[in-house]
């Protein structure tokens, strides 16, 4: 079978760590996430994913992110069907696939590189679009404002932690400025594992630095009284999964469980 060879800034070649993950969950006998999609996609790339065959944590971290962003967008959806999406930096994911009810208006954000290899795989529809280029510039909005209707959710994994807090900040603005009373899912870890993150075994084998780290989300409302942290999940409330992380984790996270709660999906609402 002929593969694609593919050409990826240093954080946007993170998207294929979360592919790999993806895919390989599937063989799983009661998978965390299934995605057949990122089966059939990762057999079409020519990338030596070899390297990173042996990162298990990172496996299942990256599935139960996804399963858990899944389940708060699948919670806001029940009371806001006709919701408008916008993923930020989308990636190879697919979320649109697997939580489509039929009545969705979705909208794939990522840059020009990603987007490029996106558009190799997934194809526009009507209620499908992608759009092409940085979500800290402003260029898509007006587009979007002519083609969205409320409640607007926007979804952002595996994305804010590459950026600065001043960035961070930036794009909490932007949204809340141009889209007022939007919803905001996305991932957050502490500063500890921004500190420490070259020990994961996934990411050291890529040139991407995490950057953002916050310790206590309720932090981001002090940042501007428009916000308001809605909902959280942390790995603490995903413990039916850790039998399956390797046993020097398992041991740590019973004896420091202040670990579980390093990393967590929240949502807040914008204005």
């Amino acid at each position: 079978m002929f593969k694609e060879k593919v050409s990826l800034g240093v954080v946007q070649e993170t998207l294929l760590i979360t592919l790999w993950a993806r895919a390989v969950e599937a063989s799983q006998q009661q998978p965390i996430l299934y995605d057949s999609k990122a089966v059939d996609i990762l057999s079409q790339i020519d990338y030596n994913f070899n390297k990173v065959s042996k990162s298990l944590s990172s496996q299942l971290i990256v599935c139960i992110r996804g399963q858990t962003i899944d389940q708060l967008v699948k919670n806001f959806l029940q009371n806001s069907p006709r919701t408008t999406v916008i993923e930020i930096g989308a990636g190879l994911n697919t979320r649109f696939e697997r939580l489509d009810n039929g009545t969705l208006n979705w909208f794939d954000l990522d840059l020009a590189d990603s987007m490029a290899v996106r558009q190799r795989f997934f194809e526009e529809s009507d209620r499908r679009k992608f759009i092409s280029g940085s979500v800290l510039e402003s260029h898509w909005i007006n587009k979007m404002k002519t083609s969205i209707s409320n409640p607007l959710l926007f979804i952002a994994e595996g994305v804010l932690v590459y950026f600065t807090e001043s960035q961070v900040k930036q794009l909490f603005a932007m949204l809340a400025d141009n889209f007022p009373g939007s919803f905001l899912i996305f991932d957050a870890i502490s500063p500890f594992i921004v500190k420490y993150h070259r020990n994961w075994d996934a990411i050291k084998y890529t040139s991407a630095n995490l950057q953002w780290g916050i310790k206590n989300i309720q932090e981001i409302e002090t940042w501007d009284s428009r916000y308001k942290v809605e909902n959280s999940l942390y790995f603490s409330d995903c413990s039916q999964y850790f039998p399956r992380f390797p046993l020097i984790e398992r041991l740590l996270i019973t004896f420091i469980p202040y670990l579980t709660r390093t990393s967590g999906m929240h949502l807040v609402r914008l204005g």
